[in-house]
């Protein structure tokens, strides 16, 4: 069935955002030892990474390292993050798949996360070229834009809809990704690989938010689209 729209997400679905992670605290890790005389920050984030801190995780590295740090220092922290060009890789699966069905259906990608981070990211994979559209959630108005709100996926309906039948969204977190794809009628897939280190690891699913199918590799998409 060739009048199908996939749509995927993008961080830990098409490439380990572990790996961006990593990549942003080197780079943060460098201008704290040459602005601020700091060491050991980009390991110390790391391990508060792997902890499970989110959130507060540049605060608290910084305030262990310099307890009387300034806001500005802060700042300067989580821009040399956000502002770096990470060096990033796809999953061996996910270039597999945009290459299988970029020749076959039409592609999109929905991405929540600030919005010149997330295209220094696409732009890092390369992978703009297999996409028909592209929708950045922070740039329809910041954060009340991100999943699980239904606008982005309006929008690739608008976008690429058309004449298909089908619509089929991709993602790896269930606590956000699937409740607006759900609530639309599509079909939602989760891809769950073995031994992945993801960032939201044993999210719960939300409301509503439980994904359809559940595979282990892209590659195993072939089988749940029946193509």
């Amino acid at each position: 069935m060739l009048n199908l729209v996939l749509v995927f997400d993008l961080d830990d679905t098409l490439y380990p955002e572990r790996q961006f992670a990593l990549s942003g605290f080197a780079a943060a890790g460098l201008w704290a030892q040459t602005s601020l005389g700091l060491t050991g920050l980009a390991a110390d984030m790391t391990r508060l990474l792997d902890q499970g801190h989110l959130g507060q995780l540049f605060q608290l590295a910084l305030a262990a390292r310099m307890p009387d740090h300034r806001p500005e220092h802060l700042a300067g922290l989580l821009q040399a993050y956000r502002s770096h060009v990470p060096s990033l890789m796809l999953f061996e699966d996910a270039a597999w798949a945009l290459s299988h069905f970029g020749g076959q259906l039409r592609l999109g990608l929905i991405t929540d996360g600030t919005h010149s981070v997330q295209r220094r990211k696409v732009e890092a994979l390369g992978v703009a070229r297999h996409f028909r559209e592209i929708v950045y959630t922070d740039a329809l108005g910041g954060r009340a834009f991100a999943k699980p709100h239904q606008q982005s996926f309006q929008m690739m309906e608008a976008a690429l809809g058309g004449d298909a039948d089908r619509f089929v969204y991709v993602g790896d977190n269930p606590a956000k990704d699937f409740v607006a794809p759900n609530a639309r009628g599509w079909v939602t897939v989760m891809v769950d690989r073995p031994g992945a280190q993801k960032i939201h690891a044993g999210a719960k699913p939300a409301e509503g938010g439980r994904p359809q199918h559940t595979i282990a590799s892209l590659r195993e998409l072939t089988a749940v689209l029946k193509l």
